[in-house]
């Protein structure tokens, strides 16, 4: 009888080999099932290893695209904190609202170019200058109303 005539038997994929020998023992380790295909001549790597033991249901998996949906709901959650943080800012008094506004441009201009952060602190320091004026003469237009109420 000659050899030509036998077919030679059909060499296994990694991932095959790896699931068929899984499958007789659950509890296989890596470095087993490696030296079983080395001596078969079939090269493994950890990643067969792992997701042939995903295939057979040995270890717990994730649904496929689970990662990516997290993601989107935590960007999705984050927009609505800063939607809402947005618009409580928005609701805060008009003083402190602005003088938060002032300090920022400050120290944004500090960070970038000095002499700009020098010259927002000098307009900032103008306006504040300006609003002191305006505040003290409605002030003393009060002191004369109530001087000339309490006159009469």
């Amino acid at each position: 009888m000659s050899m030509e005539n036998t077919p030679e038997p059909k060499k296994l994929s990694a991932i095959e080999f790896a699931k068929e020998k899984l499958n007789l023992n659950p509890e296989a380790s890596y470095a087993e099932i490696k030296a079983q295909a080395k001596f078969e001549g079939i090269p493994i790597f950890p990643v067969v290893y792992g997701r042939a033991k995903a295939l057979l249901g040995l270890v717990p998996t994730a649904p496929y695209g689970s990662k990516s949906k997290a993601r989107k709901r935590a960007a999705e959650e984050k927009a609505e904190r800063e939607r809402l943080a947005a618009a409580e800012s928005a609701a805060e008094p008009a003083a402190t609202n602005g003088s938060r506004r002032r300090t920022e441009r400050i120290q944004s201009a500090v960070s970038g170019d000095p002499a700009a952060g020098l010259e927002a602190m000098i307009d900032d320091l103008r306006t504040a200058v300006k609003e002191r004026d305006r505040y003290r003469i409605v002030l003393e237009k009060i002191t004369e109303l109530i001087q000339a109420e309490l006159s009469d």
